[in-house]
């Protein structure tokens, strides 16, 4: 009688580590030790543009769209909107060009329609499958200074700032303006601004405008809004405002990114002096930040909350082999470090630019846009978020004799990292003999983390091949074990009360 472990067989692509991801959740750590290992992030997918002004992801289509200019060799430069795909249908890459400059990009929530910020409107185009086609522009305030695009609350909001003098952008008049709607939403602008203003949305019809400051000296209001049906006069409800000098420090808010918590409780900003601050989303007011930040020094570019309300990332710039990403569960009381990614390479770039960062709507993928130090080359990265899971492995797997058409016991231990699980575990079992494969009753895991199997073998003697799986819980990744064995007729059977030790190692979990 033998007995083998098929290590892997189940690692097929669900398994498997894409381009550019890290892969070593393993390293990491619980909040009482040292912080887990940096990750280097391997090679990312160049992007043809030489800059990057704003990205969005549109989960109903598939695609993650980016807008900026592309530069050719001999000099010229076009407006190019591309649309990477990373589920669904169509081409790896749609792509529309315009005039340049292009700024700012936004999306339907359906998927139907992309738009891009151009100098005298806003472009559209009608998006199916990868193919996009050109509707009328949607009128909109001349712009110089580079236009901020969201959708949210079912309308679309746009900036515009016409530089007061070629290439001044401090002063002048800017403002915020809102496209029309077949519904009948009037088109109009909803402020005016004195500097240059962000914008970010959020569920619920939230929305942000974060204004650049002008100096250190200068204090911007951060201001939280909600988008109304506007049957009042007024399609923006104000919620609150948050100047960051009320923190106690003397250095006005250096805005870099924002993005809402999934059910738009919590606003994360990264800011270039403080690094992540949190406020509260329906009223602005300071929170307690209990993330663990980035390394000291790091210049914070980036954040962004996963729409399935489980992740956290924060992106920056930082030298050498110090972690440019961090990755963490929103939920701050779980305890578990976070994946610590490093962007430091010619295939990979050295940074996470600013705003350069987007969660797929469930949360399984982040997609995260690096440049190098010069900001004049760009690449794309995909991030698995399982690769943050603590890992789990079964081991210590033993059984009792394989005879055919007798009892047969297994037994072994579920080891899991980091934090206790969410649930009482439970094994998963398929016993597969022949060309017939059954899916028996699934096995508790008791609290020392050891389980017991008990089967009755097929009459025919024979390979028969068990597969063990633990599906993972919100905190812990997948794992799988096979036991394969040659059961013998009860006249073959030399040892009946052996146990027999399996031999390998478990199949790899996703995050090993």
């Amino acid at each position: 009688m033998t007995t083998v472990l098929l290590a892997g067989a189940l690692a097929g692509s669900a398994l498997v580590a894409a381009p550019g991801t890290a892969s070593a959740a393993a390293r990491a750590a619980g909040p009482g030790s040292a912080p887990a290992a940096v990750v280097p992030s391997g090679p990312g997918t160049e992007l043809s543009a030489a800059s990057f002004t704003q990205m969005t992801v549109d989960d109903a289509g598939g695609r993650v769209w980016i807008a900026g200019d592309r530069v050719y060799p001999d000099g010229s430069r076009d407006g190019e909107l591309i649309g990477v795909l990373y589920a669904g249908a169509g081409p790896a890459v749609a792509s529309a060009h315009m005039a340049a400059p292009l700024s700012g990009v936004a999306v339907e929530p359906d998927g139907s329609k992309v738009y891009a910020g151009q100098s005298e409107h806003v472009a559209a185009y009608s998006h199916f499958n990868g193919s996009l086609y050109p509707l009328d522009p949607i009128p909109a305030p001349a712009d110089d200074c580079g236009r901020e695009l969201v959708h949210t609350g079912g309308r679309l909001f746009f900036t515009s700032r016409p530089a007061a003098s070629p290439g001044n952008c401090a002063d002048g008049l800017g403002s915020v303006g809102v496209a029309a709607t077949a519904e009948g939403g009037t088109a109009g602008e909803v402020m005016y601004t004195s500097t240059r203003v962000h914008l970010e949305g959020g569920p619920g019809g939230l929305l942000v405008t974060a204004p650049e400051r002008w100096s250190p000296a200068d204090d911007p209001d951060l201001g939280i809004y909600r988008v109304t049906d506007g049957s009042d006069g007024n399609l923006l409800e104000f919620l609150g405002e948050r100047r960051f000098t009320e923190d106690g420090t003397r250095e006005g808010m250096d805005f870099r990114d924002a993005g809402f918590s999934a059910d738009g409780s919590v606003l994360a900003v990264a800011d270039g002096v403080r690094g992540t601050v949190l406020l509260d989303g329906h009223n602005a007011r300071f929170l307690e930040n209990r993330y663990a930040p980035l390394p000291e020094g790091v210049a914070p570019t980036a954040v962004a909350f996963s729409p399935d309300g489980k992740w956290f990332a924060q992106g920056g710039a930082a030298s050498g082999d110090e972690a440019d990403l961090t990755l963490a569960f929103a939920d701050p009381s779980v305890e578990r470090q976070p994946l610590r990614i490093s962007f430091d390479d010619e295939a990979a770039g050295r940074r996470v630019v600013p705003r350069g960062m987007e969660f797929s709507g469930d949360g399984e993928q982040l997609f995260v846009v690096t440049s190098d130090e010069e900001g004049t080359r760009f690449w794309l990265h995909t991030i698995q978020t399982r690769e943050a899971l603590a890992p789990s492995r079964l081991v210590d797997v033993t059984h009792g004799p394989a005879v055919a058409g007798a009892p047969f016991r297994v037994s072994g231990r579920l080891d899991l990292d980091g934090p206790a699980p969410t649930r009482a575990p439970r094994l998963t079992v398929q016993r597969l003999s022949d060309s017939e494969v059954v899916d028996l009753p699934s096995v508790p895991v008791a609290e020392d983390g050891t389980f017991v199997l008990e089967d009755v073998l097929p009459e025919r003697a024979g390979n028969v091949q068990y597969v063990l799986g633990y599906a993972g819980d919100e905190v812990h990744s997948l794992s799988e074990y096979w036991l394969v064995v040659d059961t013998v007729e009860a006249s073959n059977t030399a040892d009946p009360g052996g146990r027999q030790p399996a031999r390998g190692a478990p199949a790899p979990s996703p995050a090993g």
